[in-house]
């Protein structure tokens, strides 16, 4: 009977016994099968967030411009040179700029851009009852500087960028007309004796620049940057003067010329890209 008692108690000591080990080991081989901690491991360093993108640098701008010289040719061209423009203008100009580091991928800068008709508008002709031989010179240009805010993209397109942005700035539309006598012989007494018919000319008027752009953006190294810009430049005019500040009175032959028109420019920058 106590030998029974005695067997039966230790029974009961070898199943407890195993009751509280095999949890371990079980818990212990859990452990072991490490595949989904390494997984976590492998991808817990990955940014998933939109990328961020640094700039600071300046370089040189050439811009071909389209604006509308229709008034331009009726109301200037053809009275003074008797030809009509082609409303077409190279342009050339500069820009520097920083990415600011307080709001993500914003960048700011400064621009301007100048340009001159394509055309001169080199012309003989005859004035006077006297029908004296002049030439005339003709030309359109403009002229601006503007303040730049530009977003770039958060795209994961490696060194190639989409920024579109805004310029806002001021500049002026020039209208230069030249007449001067065609000589003979040169004379220089006879250039300052008073009789020539030379007369010159700038017709201006102000305006305010909005130019919404799309700029795409390649950097191929990080102190290098080339880019490509499609834009359109609007011009709101003021008053039209003559010679720095002459009141032209009537001008209502002038209103329509603007600054306003499609631009496509290409540009190169040296600075940090990242």
């Amino acid at each position: 009977m106590i030998l029974r008692k005695r067997y039966n108690f230790l029974i009961l000591l070898i199943f407890f016994g195993a009751s509280m080990t095999f949890p371990r080991i079980l818990l212990a081989q859990i452990q072991r099968d490490t595949t989904h901690w390494n997984d976590e491991e492998l991808y817990q360093d990955e940014d998933k967030g939109a990328p961020s993108f640094f700039s600071v640098g300046g370089g040189i701008l050439g811009a071909y411009f389209t604006p509308n010289l229709t008034v331009f040719n009726a109301n200037v061209a053809q009275p003074f040179v008797e030809k009509n423009y082609r409303q077409e203008v190279w342009m050339i100009g500069g820009q520097g700029f920083i990415t600011l580091p307080w709001v993500k991928n914003l960048r700011i800068g400064g621009m301007g851009y100048s340009g001159t008709s394509v055309d001169c508008g080199c012309t003989n002709t005859t004035v006077g009852a006297d029908s004296t031989s002049v030439n005339r010179y003709l030309t359109y240009q403009i002229g601006y500087a503007a303040l730049t805010i530009d977003y770039v993209l958060p795209l994961r397109t490696g060194r190639f960028h989409i920024v579109p942005g805004i310029a806002l700035g001021y500049g002026a539309v020039n209208i230069y007309a030249r007449q001067d006598v065609n000589g003979v012989d040169f004379d220089i007494a006879q250039e300052f004796n008073g009789s020539s018919p030379y007369t010159t000319h700038t017709y201006s008027s102000n305006f305010f620049l909005y130019m919404p752009q799309l700029q795409f953006e390649y950097s191929p190294v990080g102190y290098l940057m080339f880019r490509l810009t499609a834009a359109y430049q609007g011009t709101s005019m003021g008053t039209w003067t003559k010679d720095q500040g002459i009141t032209l009175g009537s001008s209502t032959g002038l209103t329509g010329i603007n600054g306003s028109g499609l631009v496509v420019s290409l540009g190169a920058f040296l600075g940090l890209f990242q």
